[in-house]
């Protein structure tokens, strides 16, 4: 019976040995794990970062490259076989609006015309765009 009882408590010590060992194991397991994910998330953060900056930078890019315009209004003396068409033509700046159709519309709106008749030696008042800022401060 005594050799009985040491080897039922040798084997008893093995089975513990080895519960204790898969215990460590998967404890390492976990940290292992958890280390993957702590890598796994800094990753992202940096890829996320580095998109974010990257976007910023080029749009202030762009914006250099094409500077604000300001909408100006001017008055212009009609000649002798100017159109609404010709005028549209030397004021209409291509980059705001869809078509020369849409500029005049907007001319004879603000000119109060009804038709696209128009005499020579009169003024009409015309939007354009510039680039340059102008204050109507003193």
């Amino acid at each position: 019976m005594d050799n009985n009882k040491v080897m039922t408590s040798v084997s008893e010590r093995r089975r513990a040995e080895r519960r204790r060992r898969k215990r460590l194991q998967r404890q390492r397991q976990v940290r292992r794990n958890i280390g993957i994910l702590c890598l796994s998330i800094m990753s992202i953060m940096l890829v996320i970062s580095a998109s974010v900056l990257f976007i910023s930078f080029s749009s202030q890019a762009r914006s250099m490259d094409n500077p604000p315009s300001y909408k100006y209004f001017k008055s212009v003396r009609i000649e002798k076989g100017d159109t609404l068409w010709s005028i549209a033509d030397s004021n209409m700046d291509i980059e705001h609006y869809d078509n020369t159709s849409d500029y005049i519309k907007e001319v004879k709106a603000m000119n109060a015309l009804k038709s696209d008749n128009i005499t020579a030696g009169e003024y009409i008042i015309v939007p354009y765009y510039s680039t340059e800022y102008v204050s109507n401060t003193n």
